[in-house]
């Protein structure tokens, strides 16, 4: 990870999960939550980073919920 001179390994891996998680990839998931255990991350730090791709996860469709709610409500 030659390419990243600001981050850390482990926030690299917390980020992949996350990713991971947004984007419904479960190989990915699978391989960064091996990962960042067996470089240090706790357990703690891996459930926060899955909470945080839930939360990027659901937000566009909330987003897309709401415009369909507001649609259907524009032609009442």
């Amino acid at each position: 990870m030659e390419q990243f001179k600001h981050l850390d390994p482990k926030t690299i891996e917390l980020a992949g999960i996350s990713a991971s998680v947004a984007g419904g990839c479960r190989p990915c998931l699978d391989y960064h939550f091996k990962k960042s255990l067996k470089i240090g991350c706790t357990l703690d730090q891996v459930k926060e980073a899955i909470e945080l791709g839930k939360m990027i996860k659901q937000r566009p469709i909330a987003d897309i919920n709401e415009h369909a709610e507001e649609l259907i409500k524009s032609e009442s």
